[in-house]
């Protein structure tokens, strides 16, 4: 049996993830969106039917880069040829599973503004089955009672983060950006918490935050961080998101925190995948206005058709999906396993058994603070 060197040859493959920076979400929004957003609903309130024709970053900045620079097929040879070097252990089978990912997201991201950028994303995310259609439907009919929280203000609210954050030895920023699509964000990478500048605060709120963005998100990268090899903080393959999403969901109902409004959105975003895949964005916004405002309609719509080649013509970006699947698909792993089992880093439930059978993991330094039961 050959020797291989996995520590080399994960810091190879992080080094390639990082240089391509396929991270969609930074080419996927449209650039005019502010524009064709007032546009769509000066026309509608005129009784017109219209779909946003949106432009993308001089056709992604990375078109130009694909295309361009030799330095990207260099790295596509790079990952086929460390696709050779991989043995047969949990490690190499982990390690072959991030570098067909790479590659497989190099293809997306090339392909959104195309024709073909449908079919990628349903290759890459999956799509909606039945099931899914079917629980999201009952999920976003369901009546929402009004919170009773009390609220507090956004300096009051930033503090408590702070707090929190400086309690656990966390040391990281926060950035106030406009309204964007979801409320919060992290980089964990960078060290960055962003916050919607014109949000506005309960105690419940601030309590979802910190179970949601710290005691998953930036838990899981910390210690994914401390481990031996990089690809337990950048992620062990596509599949890690669903779970990432889905241990968050759950460890906000674990603490027993309100979240039907946010399950409704989740279910909704299915609902938009649904039919953004067999209609065009107006059919969708109007199919999603009977269970939302025409605010949160559009936002849903626009998150499905995004990347996609025609608004007007059938097609989705299906990543959203995975928020509600991955609720389901960690409350079935959680049935049979303890919550630690998903904190040695970013990696997917499907990926555990490979995971726990990896020589030199440090047992997770931070896990979320759940009531005993």
């Amino acid at each position: 049996m050959n020797f291989v060197d996995y520590r080399g040859l994960d810091q190879k493959i992080g080094e390639i993830s990082i240089s391509t920076q396929l991270n969609i979400l930074f080419y996927i929004n449209p650039q005019n969106l502010l524009e064709e957003k007032k546009r769509f609903f000066e026309e509608i309130q005129k009784g017109n039917e219209y779909n946003p024709f949106f432009t993308y970053p001089s056709k992604n900045p990375l078109f130009s880069y694909f295309s361009m620079k030799p330095i990207f097929e260099t790295y596509k040879q790079e990952l086929k040829e460390l696709l050779q070097s991989v043995g047969n252990d949990n490690l190499g089978l982990l390690c072959e599973n991030k570098i067909l990912d790479i590659l497989e997201s190099i293809e997306l991201v090339k392909s959104i503004g195309t024709s073909n950028f449908d079919e990628n994303s349903k290759q890459f995310y999956g799509s909606v089955d039945n099931k899914l259609l079917k629980l999201a439907k009952e999920q976003v009919e369901k009546e929402i009672l009004p919170l009773k929280s009390e609220k507090v203000s956004f300096d009051t609210a930033i503090t408590m983060i702070k707090n929190f954050l400086k309690n656990k030895k966390l040391n990281y920023k926060m950035e106030f950006r406009e309204s964007a699509g979801s409320m919060f964000a992290v980089n964990s990478r960078e060290g960055i918490l962003y916050i919607n500048k014109d949000l506005v605060f309960n105690k419940d709120l601030v309590k979802r935050f910190i179970a949601h963005e710290i005691e998953t998100h930036i838990y899981r990268y910390e210690n994914g961080f401390s481990q031996p090899y990089s690809m337990f903080s950048q992620g062990t393959s596509k599949n890690m998101l669903e779970t990432e999403e889905g241990l968050a969901v759950n460890v906000e109902l674990l603490k027993g925190l309100e979240v039907d409004n946010s399950l409704k959105q989740y279910a909704g975003r299915v609902l938009a995948i649904h039919y953004a895949s067999k209609e065009s964005f107006f059919q969708t916004f109007l199919k999603l206005k009977e269970f939302f405002s025409e605010e949160d309609a559009f936002t849903l719509t626009l998150r499905a058709k995004r990347g996609t080649f025609k608004t007007s013509e059938p097609g989705a970006f299906t990543k959203d999906m995975l928020y509600y699947r991955g609720m389901f698909l960690v409350q079935d792993f959680l049935k049979n396993h303890p919550i630690e089992d998903l904190y040695y880093g970013k990696y997917s439930v499907s990926d555990i058994h490979l995971v726990k059978g990896v020589d030199g993991l440090k047992k997770p330094k931070f896990l979320p603070d759940l009531p005993k039961i």
